[in-house]
């Protein structure tokens, strides 16, 4: 008699083929982004490099160097035993703005500082593909760590530098500070992921300050809404300069029609000329009333702010968070504003929306010494450049772990150093890498 094999005794085996192979091949993936995150990192040492110009004075350059020199021994000893990337080091020098430099007017006039200059480590993440066992290094650095000298515009967490003023004195941006330990200032840039919707710090900032005093001073309301009345008092103005323009434009306008009314149609009279003239010299004269007094928007939108200067104190004492960013001043534009300080962010089921939260500040005039030159340090902001790479985690928490910072704060408070920290000797390259051309030295 025949035998036959049920069909389902023939499926099961082949089902646990494909099973297997599917289970393998995961493990197979997951083992080469392990492999690649575990990977020993190398360090390169790049050129330097001097932006926008690639000239700066020998002598100021000879004088930043020993402090960078510091930087670079710090940065290459908190990334010993490294793995996920490829790291390369190099140093930037910025020469003052009147040397066609970067550096903002405004930060020279309240620091005295001129030029400023950066100790960098870029990071070459380590990769894979998926299905496949072959690590890649990325081409170009999505992640660095920025060890920035005598400069809170450039890679700090300040934004909006040289664009406005209060009360006659620059304002910017800055993310509210999260937390501080003695003199080191910390502070997140929060991003959301759009592949997971979770949030994360996509920028560490981190202020080493050389003494007690703040670096910013917090603009309170009070002194941002006195601001805003002069605004409102040169918007005023400015729109009543530009409604007499249209009230003279008009004049010339309606002559030059007129003209052309006499010579090109057939039914003129000078009847119908001064009916027209009537009628143009009426709307002209509602016109010349409106002009006559300052702008109605103008008038009701500093009647609204001298209501709200008339708040509490400690209303008034509160910081601002974002400018006033209508291009006219109304009483409605001014309420929407003013009413959306104290407001919390809400997600489309109603929570509480995490937020990068930011304040308006101005830099704080007794903070800095004027009487120094650009080398000397005083002010480091650290800047982890940190995107959603994983080994970027593992650098913050390096970064951020207990002491980790000491040999950074001994730059800029010398007097608390004990003792001098020794530059590891390099070893000069006999080869190029060819899709980093600038490379030519390498650390042990």
């Amino acid at each position: 008699m025949k035998k036959t094999v049920p069909n389902l005794l023939i499926k099961i085996p082949f089902l646990l083929i494909i099973f297997c192979f599917l289970t393998t091949q995961e493990i197979f993936a997951q083992d080469c982004k392990t492999q690649a995150a575990n990977k020993p990192s190398t360090l390169v040492r790049g050129t330097d490099d001097v932006y926008p110009t690639g000239k700066m004075n020998s002598l100021e350059m000879t004088k930043m160097k020993p402090h960078l020199a510091k930087a670079e021994n710090w940065v290459k000893k908190i990334m010993t035993n490294f793995t996920g990337a490829k790291l390369l080091y190099h140093n930037l020098f910025f020469p003052d703005y009147l040397n066609n430099g970067t550096t903002h007017e405004i930060f020279y006039k309240a620091t005295g500082i001129k030029s400023f200059y950066i100790s960098r480590m870029m990071f070459f993440a380590y990769y894979c593909y998926d299905n496949s066992n072959v690590i890649h290094t990325e081409g170009e650095s999505g992640s660095t760590v920025n060890v920035v000298f005598n400069n809170v515009f450039s890679f700090g967490p300040t934004t909006d530098a040289g664009v406005y003023t209060v009360n006659g004195k620059p304002a910017f941006k800055v993310i509210q500070k999260k937390r501080s330990e003695g003199r080191i200032d910390y502070y997140e840039q929060r991003t959301q992921n759009n592949a997971n919707a979770k949030m994360f710090t996509t920028n560490d900032y981190i202020i080493l300050r050389n003494s007690d005093k703040p670096v910013f001073i917090a603009v309170t309301r009070k002194e941002y809404l006195e601001q805003m009345l002069k605004n409102v008092e040169i918007f005023g103005t400015s729109d009543t300069k530009s409604m007499t323009q249209i009230y003279t434009q008009n004049a010339k306008q309606f002559e030059a029609e007129m003209k052309i009314y006499k010579e090109k149609d057939k039914s003129y009279t000078p009847e119908k000329e001064a009916k027209r003239r009537k009628w143009f010299e009426e709307d002209q004269e509602k016109f010349k009333k409106i002009i006559s007094k300052s702008s109605p928007d103008a008038d009701a939108a500093k009647a609204t702010i001298l209501q709200y200067l008339k708040k509490p104190q400690e209303w008034l004492n509160r910081g601002v968070k974002s400018f006033y960013s209508h291009s006219t001043y109304t009483a409605a534009g001014v309420t929407q504003f003013i009413e959306r300080l104290d407001k919390v962010s809400m997600n489309g089921v109603g929570e509480t929306q995490e937020e990068t939260a930011e304040e308006i500040v101005t830099i704080n005039p007794a903070y800095f010494n004027k009487t120094l030159s650009s080398d000397v340090p005083q002010l480091i902001i650290v800047n982890l450049r940190n995107g959603t790479y994983p080994h970027m985690q593992k650098v913050a928490a390096l970064v951020k772990q207990s002491g980790a910072l000491a040999p950074l704060e001994a730059i800029v408070n010398p007097s608390n150093s004990s003792s001098p920290i020794v530059v590891p000797t390099e070893i000069v390259s006999t080869y190029s890498l060819s899709y980093l051309p600038k490379l030519k030295t390498l650390t042990p």
